[in-house]
């Protein structure tokens, strides 16, 4: 799928959470996110032990599985610090940031909300899979389109 194709896609996502907010209201629909975060790390979990390579540390593995999962989401991400204890990623261009902003959602003020209520519970969920230790949070959130974010993965 083209950029372009996984961007609508998240498009369309984002509109009907939207309406399922308005029409369940916010931690009801909240809440059901999480439950289908939760399947969905089964399921790309599975997938992913399919294609890891043998021998990798529990870092390295969530290492990989956030790389694979934001590649496979369109965004692209590149390593800004490693140190011992965790690797930051900062990502540059991102499907899920540019259908925020396509359907008029405010990525100063209500990105990091929105990234912490959908993209890294999804992730977390696909980590959760290989080693419940293992976390990814937002550093650094972008307040416009020109910047980046940071997001950390480490052992808890």
């Amino acid at each position: 799928m083209s950029s372009e194709g996984v961007r609508r896609g998240y498009t369309l996502l984002t509109l009907y959470i939207i309406e399922v907010i308005k029409d369940l209201g916010t931690q009801p629909s909240l809440d059901k996110l999480m439950e289908a975060a939760e399947r969905q790390g089964e399921l790309i979990a599975k997938e992913m032990r399919k294609q890891m390579p043998a021998g990798l540390t529990p870092l390295e593995t969530g290492v990989e599985v956030y790389r694979r999962f934001m590649a496979d989401a369109g965004a692209e991400v590149s390593v800004h610090k490693r140190d011992a204890a965790s690797v930051t990623f900062v990502v540059m261009r991102c499907p899920f940031h540019e259908a925020f902003l396509e359907v008029g959602v405010d990525c100063g003020i209500f990105l990091k909300g929105l990234c912490s209520s959908l993209t890294l519970p999804a992730i977390q969920a696909t980590l959760n899979q290989f080693d419940t230790r293992l976390r990814v949070e937002n550093v650094v959130a972008r307040a416009s389109a020109e910047e980046m974010c940071l997001e950390r993965v480490y052992i808890e």
